[in-house]
């Protein structure tokens, strides 16, 4: 686990440290689409993926992302086989701290995602081989909360690059809640939550 959460730490270094390039041409950021996404994100773990990488934009002045990302997750935690999921993920960082004049902290983020399973055995509904009531949650979809922060960095040496930050998060999602809510007597907090980290590059 160490050595792939140092892949992403080192991930982050490069973004933020690496070789010398001008400085990002406003020309065309300017000329940028609207539609063409402003961010790239790669993380590690958060109950999306082993790995998964995506895209996605800052919104409402830079309060706030929008992420799609695709994980993928190694047959050995899968039971034997790999899985594939898609993920869509709404962050919002209403306050920050400036540190200095290059870095800024994001002490406190709030979001939820939808993460769906990709693969014909995952249905999005529930079978028509269980009887009615039987499972009230989707095989495919899980919905989840969390809380989080981050700390970013302008990184002027860079072209492309106009910022790079490093995240974390932890939350759970609903069928997790629900086990604890109905079973506070044997399970505490920490059995329901899941943590990931991760890099987002600003274009």
């Amino acid at each position: 686990m160490m050595r792939h959460l140092s892949i992403v730490l080192f991930a982050a270094f490069v973004l933020v440290g690496g070789p010398s390039a001008s400085a990002q041409d406003s020309t065309q950021q300017s000329a940028r689409k609207w539609y063409v996404p402003d961010v790239a994100v790669a993380q590690y773990a958060g109950s999306i993926g082993f790995v998964s990488v995506g895209a996605g934009y800052s919104v409402f002045h830079d309060r706030a992302y929008v992420d799609l990302l695709f994980g993928y997750v190694l047959p050995s935690q899968a039971g034997g086989e790999s899985l594939e999921t898609l993920t869509l993920k709404f962050t919002a960082a209403p306050w920050k701290v400036r540190l200095n004049e290059r870095t800024e902290l994001r002490p406190l983020t709030i979001g939820t995602f939808f993460n769906y399973t990709l693969g014909r055995q995952y249905s999005s509904d529930l079978p028509g081989w269980y009887p009615s009531g039987y499972y009230w949650w989707s095989e495919a979809v899980r919905v989840n909360i969390f809380i989080g922060g981050n700390i970013r960095r302008t990184t002027p040496r860079w072209k492309s690059v106009k910022m790079a930050s490093l995240y974390y998060e932890l939350g759970t999602n609903e069928i997790k809640f629900v086990s604890y809510v109905q079973n506070t007597g044997h399970l505490n907090i920490w059995q329901i939550l899941h943590a990931g980290i991760g890099v987002r590059a600003h274009f």
